[in-house]
């Protein structure tokens, strides 16, 4: 779809900066991303090379603390009058299990676990001593039993016979890892590793109590931590959710910086939570407003009328006897619900 709008899409580019040229924003220079992975100190990052990716506008979910040059005086407007701060962050912990979805009998709905009813207590433990206490909350799901917009991903035991999998989501601030921010991915010490080590034990024990019959299926695990939000998805000192969800987002004072695709800075714009409202449902919506933004009255149409087409498509692949006019009426019905 992104192609068909004249854009492209590349992957393996992480973005390391937003040009501007004369106060506009003209692009963005990125870097090969696996060659930025392999970097062990400061000195390899400075001899990755970066590309320059110039474009008419620039559309970015993270700007003001991190893309823009740090000398622009709208950072430090930004800087000097916002009020707003990042949302904490999380540890992610991915499982491989052996076997089968249907053999091991994983449920396909997600699970929530809860340390207790009183989760304010529960949160200002965890955060005190975060080795030592169980996570307030925490997510359990299991991708491989998922459905799609239309139909489950049957292609899954084919792709990966004999193995499912499974990612445990909790809360981790930013500050239990700061210290080792400036080491280098795969290559932050012991201290760090044994750190990650108490809370999936945490984790796991979770999973295993409330899904028991992964017991003695759990072939490999790994904890991502806010620093590998900040490494890989380049979220602001972790954060997961744009800007933290509370009330002073929407003072006056903040109008300028967030709950809004537009910013001071001529061809740039901002995307996802920061654009509209945290989480998932935010980001998705802010991703909306910001092609709007972008794409004006009559491309924001068009682009309203491909996403129809699209999703006409794929219920007709599900449900041949559907017309196009059916498929799409269905389509606009499924958009609006």
């Amino acid at each position: 779809m992104v192609r068909s709008f004249g854009g492209e899409a590349l992957i393996d580019a992480t973005v390391r900066g937003i040009i501007i040229e004369n106060g506009r924003a003209v692009g963005v220079k990125v870097s090969n991303t696996d060659e930025l992975e392999e970097c062990t100190s400061e000195e390899d990052l400075a001899k990755v090379p970066a590309v320059e990716v110039r474009a008419k506008n620039v559309v970015c979910a993270t700007s003001y603390n991190k893309f823009l040059p740090q000398d622009l005086p709208v950072v430090k407007k930004f800087k000097d009058e916002a009020t707003i701060r990042q949302s904490n962050g999380h540890v992610f912990l991915f499982c491989k299990l052996r076997g089968n979805a249907d053999e091991i009998g994983l449920p396909d709905h997600n699970l929530w676990y809860f340390n207790g009813y009183d989760l304010d207590d529960a949160f200002d433990k965890y955060f005190a001593n975060p080795t030592e206490v169980r996570p307030p909350t925490v997510y359990i799901g299991f991708p491989c039993t998922k459905f799609g917009l239309i139909r489950q991903d049957i292609t899954w035991q084919k792709r990966f016979p004999n193995v499912s999998n499974c990612i445990l989501i909790s809360d981790g601030l930013y500050e239990w890892f700061e210290q080792w921010s400036d080491k280098p991915v795969r290559n932050r010490g012991e201290e760090y590793l044994e750190f990650k080590d108490k809370l999936t034990h945490h984790l796991l024990d979770i999973l295993q109590e409330f899904v028991p019959q992964v017991k003695g299926r759990i072939e490999y695990h790994h904890l991502g931590t806010p620093l590998s939000e900040e490494t890989f998805l380049a979220s602001y000192r972790g954060g997961s959710y744009g800007t933290q969800c509370v009330t002073e987002m929407f003072a006056p004072i903040n109008r300028n910086w967030t709950t809004t695709p537009f910013t001071e800075v001529p061809g740039l714009y901002l995307a996802g939570s920061d654009a509209f409202l945290p989480s998932v449902t935010g980001a998705m919506y802010g991703g909306c407003l910001s092609a709007s933004a972008v794409l004006g009255t009559l491309g924001t149409m068009r682009l309203g009328h491909a996403i129809l087409t699209h999703l006409a498509m794929r219920l007709r692949e599900e449900n041949p006897k559907l017309s196009k006019i059916e498929a799409y009426m269905l389509a606009v019905k499924k958009f609006t619900e």
